[in-house]
């Protein structure tokens, strides 16, 4: 009975060891899910959205009046662009509300 516990604690533990970006940012297989190294710091989310996006094929959508000026997270480690944009937004008012294989759109 002990050794069931400690193998079904074991596989709880494990599921709880995700950085949080693989849960909602699924690969959809198109060009936001094409990982690169990131080491992005910038004060404004349009500057990080314009930076994670530039000259990749991965659109991200939001209104910039009203997304623009909230400060992101830090963007750092080998990332989907799709991760990148989850981690710099996780923890701010700004949440990913559809994704498609090309674009993330960001309210």
């Amino acid at each position: 009975m002990k050794m069931l516990l400690i193998a079904v604690a074991g596989l709880l533990l494990a599921s709880c060891a995700q950085t949080g970006t693989e849960e909602y940012a699924r690969n959809l297989g198109g060009k936001c899910d094409v990982p690169q190294y990131y080491a992005i710091d910038f004060s404004r989310f349009d500057e990080t959205a314009q930076q994670i996006a530039h000259a990749t094929g991965c659109g991200i959508i939001t209104d910039t009046t009203l997304t623009g000026a909230i400060k992101p997270h830090p963007v750092k480690g080998y990332l989907t662009r799709r991760e990148a944009v989850f981690m710099a937004i996780q923890g701010t008012s700004l949440k990913v509300t559809q994704q498609e294989p090309d674009t993330i759109t960001v309210e």
